[in-house]
């Protein structure tokens, strides 16, 4: 990094907040060579700037030299300036989140004292654009190069959330290797999602954080006057399009030598002449056309977003005609996946014929071999399920197609990313492509798990996005050189263990990840050994070994440690989260796995991290019924979901599905019932209408429509979910039995014993046969059999039934035992027997309370339950502050009126005249 990278433009930064003109903050005194700043010893200074001082320096941990630049904030103290440490630090833990070839990568970030903050940034060789176009005459192909590549940088910030506020030449740096930067997003401030909507004039940012605060106060300017869009002096917030304001300046100034305003005309803040270029430039008409546009005075009137004009600028209609043979070869790469290496002919263009490469993983030969298999297996649904992993795996092969062409033609075509960034991201494609061919594989010969699962299976392959995570990618380092055909071996291995864990082949899993972890050891190649414990772990898991599962979790987290693998890390720890939650007493266990995941999840910056992060704290908080907080976290992961892929995306289903079910184990059905009908959208517009994975979703949209109080929605639904399921798996499956019983529930609420015995007995043999009375699928059926039986009178079979189940769950400590209770009292009451209803309910109280907390959501049934025997006693008094505490607590569970209503009517019943 030289002199020129914190360079200063002229005019000076002005930072103005509700009109009134603010003092820059006084600098501390420059720190000596030597100096510890966190774990980093500086050396020398390589630039001042507006925002601070920028230090070369040492990192002792990764034997590296970094550029740390230190911030100064206004004292705490200051009047205006309270929180400005704060928005700091936030800003630079944002851009520590946003990994992008074309913006500067921030390594780390930390706080000073004196009101600074520091952060470590990549130390590169290069100049600021200012000064490169001093340096020789640029022609405007040269200038437009390399505008678009700064432009590709400021809409990824776009995309992550970040608005740069001050882009300008001096922010733009362009190093000796050729690539291009975005740095010093100083002045940039986080957007709320919510908190800015009615500001915010650019509503087209694909993504913002929903973590971030509002730190910009109404009516601040902040940036340098010469770049400041005209809304911005008028008080409205910053957005993309006032960035894409700043950006159009400066690319009017590279190719033209002069600006395109006055800096009378900017300051005046009111309608802006239309620039006018000069003559005999020789720029062509549709760049002129593309710069004006960015510069029009009305945010409305500039481009959507960075993306639409930096594709304007990289428009050459010359290229699209030219005639393009390539030719490709394929050589072991440093990690040992495949690496693409394309050739450029006499004259042609580079990175084409990709597409060749999915010959025997995924084109029309192997289409037409699956579908042949799956037909053969004579399932009944096997031809339409088919159909629904066509779509998927056309979409996934067109997504890896683009993927390499684009990082092809962003080091060989545009020149803004290195030789070694194409490498590691190819080296991942390759991966991605190795599980796509295990999969398909394993498609060609489907048993029923496979035909069943592989839809979904086909929607949960790797994510080809994350060959995009340039940090997280360098972090794995390399295989010896000498073992590369050994590493192509495991990645083999590793690929046919993923495919087998997501079509729920366990046991092909379990062998495959075991040998591909064996061998990896043997290598050693630490990072791959990682990843093949993590998927055995998963694998033993997912087939109710959890005690193995927790020892290759485990090992998969402490090697992912060692080798800087942070995705490991992160779905390993979350995985032996999960584990550690689902036992009572091992909570506090369970928490710190879960902060291991996170902490690896917020160093990485990648969303889809971030989603499964969400998802599994929701999930535990399930566990531990900590409602609010498994709610929270699983609208944040809805949201997360949608930024990522966009609301209609069929992946975004799997998270309007955990929420739906979610709000309805919360007892909130209304809540619940939105997300279960988008999900059953967004699915069946993958998967069909008669796919096995609709029947979940079915299933929990009747039951939400059964506990809304609509019975024909709910009654029909069910029957839809029943069916599909006896099409694919028969009369006699486990499959069935969660439908049954919801069914028979509603049943059981409209007092009709006569439909509902028969239906529950069913599902009760099914259960016996498959997974015994010790699994929770028994219970609940167990427990509405006895249910149906008191509504039928039959109390001798109920109590009968009651005790078995009782019995069971008290040996098993189950959480199902509370709920088993307060029915055991219900019976009790339907028979007048109130001492021992009293007592029932006392015990589900305070089981409740055990697991839950005293103010479990769940507590008012027993409490009415009790309520109501102790009325029976003639313990009126007791009864009344019972029914009370009932309808306080119904009241936050937000259930319906109808059942509050009978408590009220209770309470207005034992009042004094």
């Amino acid at each position: 990094m030289t002199d020129d990278d914190q360079a200063t433009d002229q005019e000076p930064d002005v930072t103005k907040r509700e009109g009134v003109a603010r003092r820059p903050a006084p600098k501390n005194e420059k720190l000596a060579r030597g100096t510890s700043v966190g774990r980093y010893m500086l050396l020398d200074i390589v630039g001042e700037g507006g925002m601070g001082i920028v230090y070369a320096a040492y990192d002792p941990e990764l034997d590296r030299r970094v550029a740390i630049k230190l911030l100064q904030a206004m004292p705490a103290g200051d009047s205006t300036g309270g929180s400005d440490q704060a928005w700091l630090l936030r800003e630079a833990q944002a851009m520590a989140r946003l990994s992008h070839p074309n913006v500067i990568a921030v390594h780390d970030v930390g706080l000073l004292s004196g009101d600074r903050v520091f952060v470590a940034m990549e130390l590169v060789d290069g100049m600021t654009l200012r000064a490169w176009l001093k340096e020789n005459k640029r022609t405007w192909q040269e200038v437009v190069h390399v505008m678009a590549a700064a432009g590709n940088g400021l809409a990824a910030a776009h995309a992550a959330g970040l608005v740069h506020r001050d882009f300008k030449p001096d922010n733009v740096l362009i190093g000796r290797d050729g690539r291009v930067r975005v740095m010093d997003f100083g002045l940039a401030r986080l957007q709320a999602e919510e908190s800015l909507t009615s500001r915010i004039s650019d509503s087209n940012i694909e993504a913002r954080s929903p973590l971030s605060a509002n730190l910009t106060l109404a009516g601040s300017v902040v940036g340098t006057p010469a770049y400041i869009a005209p809304e911005l002096r008028q008080g409205q917030a910053a957005g993309a399009r006032s960035d894409q304001f700043s950006f159009g300046i400066a690319l009017y100034e590279a190719l033209y030598r002069v600006r395109p305003f006055k800096s009378e005309d900017l300051k005046e803040g009111t309608n802006l002449p239309r620039p006018k270029p000069p003559q005999g430039t020789g720029i062509p008409a549709r760049i002129e056309r593309a710069v004006l546009r960015a510069l029009a005075f009305d945010p409305e009137d500039r481009f959507a977003n960075m993306q639409a004009l930096t594709a304007e600028l990289a428009t050459d209609p010359k290229t699209t005609r030219r005639t393009v043979v390539i030719a490709s070869a394929i050589a072991v790469a440093g990690a040992g996946a495949l690496t693409l290496a394309l050739l450029t002919g006499s004259g042609d263009r580079p990175c084409s014929g990709v597409e060749r490469r999915l010959n025997g993983v995924w084109n029309a030969t192997t289409k037409r071999d699956v579908r042949a298999a799956f037909v053969a297996t004579k399932l009944p649904l096997a031809t339409r399920i088919f159909d629904s992993v066509e779509l998927a795996l056309d979409r996934y092969a067109k997504e890896w197609t683009v993927a390499v062409v684009e990082s092809c033609e962003a080091t060989r075509i545009r020149g803004e990313q290195t030789e070694e960034v194409l490498s590691l991201r190819q080296d991942c494609l390759d991966q991605r492509l190795e599980e796509l061919r295990a999969f398909t594989q394993l498609l060609a010969k489907p048993d029923e798990t496979i035909v069943e699962k592989s839809g979904a299976a086909a929607l949960a392959l790797e994510s080809i996005r994350k060959c995009a995570n340039v940090a997280e990618l360098r972090a794995p380092g390399q295989p010896p050189a000498e073992a590369r055909a050994k590493v192509e071996a495991v990645i083999g291995e590793l690929s046919a263990a993923k495919a087998g864990l997501i079509t729920a082949k366990l046991g092909t899993s379990i062998n495959r990840a075991q040998a591909a972890a064996d061998a990896a050891k043997a290598i050693p190649f630490m990072s791959l050994e990682a990843e093949a414990r993590l998927v055995l772990g998963l694998a033993q898991y997912y087939v109710g070994n959890p005690i193995d599962a927790e020892v290759n979790l485990e090992s998969a987290t402490w090697l992912g440690v060692r080798a800087r693998r942070d995705d490991v890390v992160i779905q390993a720890a979350l995985g032996q989260a999960l584990i550690a939650a689902e036992s009572q007493d091992r909570v506090r266990e369970a928490k710190v796995w879960f902060e291991l995941g996170d902490a690896a999840a917020a160093r990485t910056g990648f969303a889809a991290h971030e989603l499964r992060r969400l998802e599994v704290k929701g999930i535990i908080a399930g566990h531990q019924n900590d409602r609010p907080t498994a709610i929270a976290a699983h609208q944040q992961a809805l949201a997360t979901a949608i930024r990522m892929w966009g609301p209609d995306a069929p992946l975004v289903g799997n998270d309007e599905q955990l929420l739906a079910a979610t709000l309805l184990k919360a007892e909130d059905y209304t809540g619940a019932l939105p997300h279960y009908e988008r999900a059953l959208v967004l699915m069946e517009k993958t998967l069909g209408p008669v796919h096995p994975d609709l029947a979940p979703i079915l299933n929990g949209l009747a039951s939400c429509y059964h506990l809304a109080g609509k019975r024909d929605q709910a009654k029909v639904t069910f029957e839809r979910a029943l069916a599909i399921q006896e099409q694919m798996f028969g009369s006699d499956s486990l499959n069935l039995v969660p439908t049954l019983n919801n069914n028979a529930e509603l049943l059981r609420d409209e007092g009709d014993a006569v439909l509902g015995l028969p239906m529950i007995e069913r599902a009760k043999v099914i259960a016996e046969k498959t997974v015994g009375k010790r699994h929770p699928f028994w219970h609940n059926v167990a427990t509405t059999h006895a249910e149906l039986f008191t509504v039928a009178k039959r109390f001798d079979d109920a109590r009968k039934q009651f005790d078995e189940v009782l019995e069971i769950e008290e040996r098993a400590r189950s959480a199902y035992k509370p709920y088993t209770l307060h029915a055991r009292a219900k019976l009790a009451l339907a028979e007048k027997k109130w001492l021992e209803a009293a007592s029932f309910a006392e015990r589900s109280i305070a089981a409740y309370e055990a697991s839950t907390g005293a103010e479990s959501l769940e507590l008012w049934r027993p409490l009415a339950s009790l309520a109501q025997a102790r009325h029976a006693l003639g313990k009126t008094d007791e009864a009344r502050k019972l029914y009370a505490r009932a309808v306080a607590t119904a009241e936050k569970a937000k259930v319906r009126d109808k059942e509050l209503a009978v408590l009220r009517d209770a309470i207005a019943k034992l009042s004094p005249d």
